[in-house]
């Protein structure tokens, strides 16, 4: 008991550097979980399905005349059906799915926006979804219609929801037929509302080996299957069919290529999320090491003022097991503080935290802060009592510990790492992120608005909105300009010299190309069905000598103008074609703009109010184009936001670590201090000479901090992003600039009083 009593008074006694420790502790472990969290999210991707190692992904790469592209799991509508009739001893189902949808739903007057898809009435059995009521089977009924349970609830609220009717694109009434359980969001293929694949809406000329690959298809083994034996296998299949039909005789398509891959470990194919795990990764490690180490630093360089209070323990009869008992209690209680203080934040914050909640304290996810724990233990506890417990006593009373601060340098410099590593990466990911949502698209979309819908009339619809005070003008057309080419629709076309090429094509008039005042390189606007605009891959493409204007396409018409956009997250280097169009034409493409007059927002809202008055039996929703643009990016800015939290996480971890190391330094030091300003130092010749010792450590580790984050920074753009910024160097310089500025500048502030307090006083003292 008299151990817990010293340890508990030490703590008391040392309130400074306690302090330091509980908040840096309480703040590393805090932020690691939740970074250890995101990376368990990423890890656990799928894991919701049913033995989901049964389950695999029919991917496909299409090859037209330049070799296969990228594999992506959009297959072609009759895939599954043919797989499951060709190797029913190999596999025991298979789903497509049709996530192109309408995304929402009617109640009454209520239009409920939420992540709905369509699905054959093998989905339930193939994605291992656990179904809470109804039959599975039943989602081959045309009208049926699948509920996961918390929209049930939202929808329904404590009614039985079996058997009730919704609206779908307010026509087409659906059945609640069942209800399944909530899904997470780390799934390939997320739902909270599930339509039927026999839905008229989807229609027959779309379930046909013409209608393009747009389906997410999967298959569930069964567990003695082959997977290279299907592989070698499918191919072959799936030609003879495609050669049964005109899809090869198009020339759009010269091969393609089906294979399955397991979709345990699907997501981390994927080049944004492998570099997103390994980051976040280190990043909770950094935090950790940094809360670790900032412990040890504070509790070594307390050694010079703790030795002669363990002396005096000594001298009154204290053995080593007491010694190291009472550093192991102190450590004990100031983690089990901490912990509290962790478990606080996280429960107190949980909704800003971004990973689900069940995941923060998942024991799979907890593996490294208990490791950080026993390496506080073994830095904070176990080497400070065997150092303390070893000392002679009669030692113990000089300046036994003035040549361990060898012990110090180390620790100091994996924070200073861990800190310049952080503001160059922060630096890198603002820089782009800014570049890539603030960038010149090649048209103005300030204040534009639009909507996907069926018009009947689209040119009434246009009057009524140029009729609004609040609208400063109209525009049409089939596509946004938000993605490449705004559609997926693929042409092929015929140069001179008999090569074929894939184009995106696009369809507006001239009205909408003067509405969001779409760039040109060169040309004018096209005016009738028989001209077009294209771009310069376009033009390359065709292998044009000159820019392009009055060139003929074969079967589309003349070049009046070429077109420089560029669209998020995209290649510019596909060719792409944009078609004139009618604002008389109609179908459920269609697309309205508006561009509002500001207050933008408040006319956003009452723009979306005067559609239920103009169209009561219908819902069309206007949205922000800026705002779609940002979403576009929306896991880039909640990347940023996290390395942002680890980061000023690891500068106050620092913080604290400086405060506490330059206290103790000072305190150490005082009496040489004294001694330097009675032969006449100035305060600048003590400021120096405490800003040396740092300095020595610093410097090389702030250029190896800035270094890590150049390359980590190289590593993370380029798998996120096509369009990549270039970083300028001066960004690093700058970064080392401020890391430096910001340890010496915390240095001279903790030691300012210090080299201004009367020198007698610190002789006194000792």
């Amino acid at each position: 008991m008299k151990t817990i009593y010293y340890a508990i008074q030490n703590i008391i006694r040392g309130k400074d550097s306690t302090l330091i420790k509980v908040v840096s502790l309480s703040l590393g472990l805090f932020f690691s979980i939740v970074m250890f969290a995101l990376v368990g999210v990423q890890l656990g991707f799928d894991s919701f399905y049913r033995d989901n190692e049964d389950i695999y992904v029919a991917e496909t790469a299409w090859d037209s005349g330049q070799g296969f592209d990228t594999k992506n799991y959009y297959c072609m509508y009759p895939t599954a059906k043919v797989l499951i009739e060709h190797f029913p001893e190999q596999i025991e189902s298979a789903t497509v799915i049709t996530n192109f949808a309408p995304r929402s739903l009617q109640h009454g007057k209520e239009d409920i926006r939420l992540s709905l898809i369509q699905a054959d009435s093998l989905f339930f059995q193939t994605m291992g979804v656990p179904l809470v009521e109804g039959n599975a089977l039943d989602l081959h009924m045309p009208d049926a219609l699948f509920l996961s349970e918390s929209t049930a609830r939202r929808i329904f609220g404590s009614e039985n929801p079996m058997g009730k009717t919704l609206r779908w694109q307010n026509q087409h009434e659906l059945i609640v037929k069942g209800i399944f359980a909530d899904m997470p969001r780390n799934v390939t293929i997320y739902a909270e509302a599930i339509v039927s694949g026999n839905h008229p809406w989807l229609r027959e000329n779309m379930r046909t080996w013409m209608s393009g690959g747009n389906f997410p298809t999967f298959v569930r083994l069964k567990k003695d299957a082959d997977v290279a034996y299907l592989n070698q296998r499918i191919n072959p299949i799936i030609d003879n069919y495609l050669g049964a039909t005109d899809f090869y005789k198009s020339g759009s398509v010269k091969k393609v290529e089906i294979s399955l891959t397991p979709l345990k470990g699907y997501n981390l194919q994927q080049a944004a999320n492998k570099a997103m795990v390994i980051t976040l990764s280190i990043l909770g490690l950094i935090l950790l090491l940094s809360a670790a180490f900032n412990y040890a630093l504070i509790s070594i360089s307390s050694l010079s003022h703790r030795a002669k209070a363990i002396g005096v323990h000594k001298c009154s009869g204290a053995e080593t097991p007491h010694i190291f008992g009472m550093f192991l209690y102190e450590t004990l209680f100031l983690t089990g503080i901490s912990v509290l203080i962790a478990i606080f934040l996280i429960l107190n914050f949980r909704e800003q935290i971004p990973a689900p909640f069940e995941t923060l304290f998942a024991l799979n996810n907890l593996w490294a802060p208990g490791l950080a724990i026993v390496l506080i233990f073994v830095l904070g506890c176990v080497l400070p009592g065997k150092v303390f417990s070893s000392i002679p006593v009669t030692q113990v009373f000089r300046r036994y510990t003035e040549g361990k601060k060898r012990w110090k340098y180390p620790l100091l410099f994996v924070q200073f790492v861990g800190t310049a590593f952080l503001f160059g990466f922060v630096a890198v990911i603002y820089v782009q992120h800014h570049y890539v949502v603030t960038k010149e698209m090649g048209y103005d979309s300030d204040r534009v608005v639009y909507v996907q819908y069926p018009f009947e009339n689209p040119a009434n619809a246009m009057s009524n909105l140029r009729n609004l005070p609040y609208v400063e003008g109209v525009g049409f057309s089939m596509q946004t300009l938000l993605y490449y080419g705004g559609t997926i629709n693929v042409k092929v076309f015929e140069p001179n010299d008999g090569k074929k090429f894939n184009s995106r094509i696009a369809q507006y008039n001239d009205d909408f190309c003067r509405f969001m005042n779409i760039r040109l390189k060169a040309g004018k606007y096209h005016t009738n069905p028989n001209e077009i605009l294209v771009n310069p891959a376009f033009v390359k493409a065709m292998g044009w000598t000159g820019d392009g204007v009055g060139e003929v396409v074969k079967g589309q018409g003349t070049v009046t103008g070429i077109v420089d956009m560029e669209y998020p997250n995209e290649s510019n280097d596909f060719p792409y074609m944009a078609k004139w169009v009618s604002n008389e034409v109609t179908g459920f493409r269609i697309m309205l703009h508006a561009r509002l007059k500001e207050p933008f927002e408040d006319n956003l809202t009452r723009l979306n109010e005067e559609m239920k008055k103009l169209y009561p039996s219908q819902t069309p929703m206007f949205i922000s184009y800026d705002r779609e643009l940002r979403n576009t990016f929306e896991h880039v800015r909640t990347f940023r936001n996290s390395v942002l939290m680890a980061c000023i996480a690891i500068l106050v971890i620092t913080l604290m670590g400086l405060i506490g190391y330059t206290n103790e330094e000072v305190r150490r030091r005082s009496k040489e201090i004294a001694i330097r300003k009675v032969n006449g130092a100035e305060v600048t010749d003590i400021l120096k000479m405490l800003c040396r010792d740092v300095s020595i450590v610093a410097l090389p580790a702030v250029v190896i901090g800035v270094l890590l984050s150049w390359q980590m920074g190289k590593s993370w753009i380029s798998s996120n992003f096509e369009d990549i910024l270039a970083i300028s160097p001066l960004i690093y310089i700058g970064v080392g600039i401020v890391a430096m500025a910001f340890i010496l500048g915390t240095v001279i502030v903790k030691s300012w009083r210090v080299a201004n307090e009367n020198p007698v006083v610190s002789i006194k003292s000792e």
